[in-house]
């Protein structure tokens, strides 16, 4: 296994209460073992796990869990006085003064993992992927954004709409003014849920962000659900764990 694994694997024990707060892990060389890699694999794995607040790495007394299962902290539910601002759209733009843009976007189509669990979209679901990486006034990528769309959802379109539908076609994708992509396309979307945590980053998300696997990163998943809890779209940001995040509630007239 790979570092990236041997960290998922662990994490995926501890909230699965395998391994539970407190205990002490086996040693390297038993590790190394059970996961098919070395010992100095596995105690860089250790390492970024320790970085993480999971686990806490003693000389003569081994590794120690020092984190217990994942908690959700609910911070609240909130709607906009203003009914003009359309809830679930970003604030993000790709030029706030600073240079910030964004990559060009990638679709394809798959059928939703294990690895998209945490979307909320059943596993075996066929999807069309949007993905595209932003990066600041720098040039340094700073976030990396893939989003998973039902079929049923991805190929709606507009009235008056030609061509493929929006949610199929390369580049961004352009609601009118006051309406987010989810109205403007009539998915039923009813709420926006956010769930936020730390993972390890892996795959195409490590490659954009330059990290190497298995760092810890930050990871933002907002699910559009409609009024039978189903999913219409997630969307998973991956981001350096030095991002921020901010909500604004607004109560001004200004959309």
């Amino acid at each position: 296994m790979t570092q990236a694994e041997i960290i998922k694997a662990l994490t995926e024990a501890i909230d699965h209460g395998t391994i539970k707060y407190g205990d002490r892990l086996p040693p390297t060389r038993e590790l190394a073992e059970k996961y098919g890699t070395t010992q100095q694999t596995v105690a860089a794995a250790l390492t970024v796990m320790a970085g993480m607040g999971l686990v806490q790495v003693q000389r003569r007394y081994g590794t120690k869990v020092i984190a217990g299962r994942r908690r959700q902290i609910k911070l609240g539910s909130y709607r906009s006085a203003n009914r003009t601002v359309p809830t679930g759209t970003t604030a993000w733009k790709k030029d706030n003064g600073n240079g910030s843009k964004e990559g060009p976007t990638t679709v394809s189509q798959l059928v939703t993992t294990g690895e998209d669990a945490d979307t909320g979209i059943p596993v075996g679901t066929e999807v069309v992927e949007r993905t595209r990486t932003r990066f600041d006034g720098d040039d340094a990528p700073c976030q990396h954004k893939r989003t998973l769309v039902t079929v049923a959802a991805a190929t709606l379109v507009p009235e008056g709409w030609t061509g493929l539908p929006p949610m199929m076609s390369p580049g961004d994708v352009i609601p009118p003014d006051g309406l987010s992509i989810a109205k403007w396309l009539g998915m039923g979307v009813v709420r926006v849920v956010y769930e936020i945590s730390t993972a390890p980053a892996s795959g195409a998300a490590a490659a954009a962000l330059t990290l190497p696997e298995g760092t810890p990163s930050l990871r933002i998943v907002s699910k559009g659900l409609k009024k039978d809890d189903q999913v219409a779209y997630a969307t998973v940001t991956t981001a350096p764990l030095r991002s921020s995040v901010s909500w604004e509630i607004r109560d001004d007239e200004v959309g």
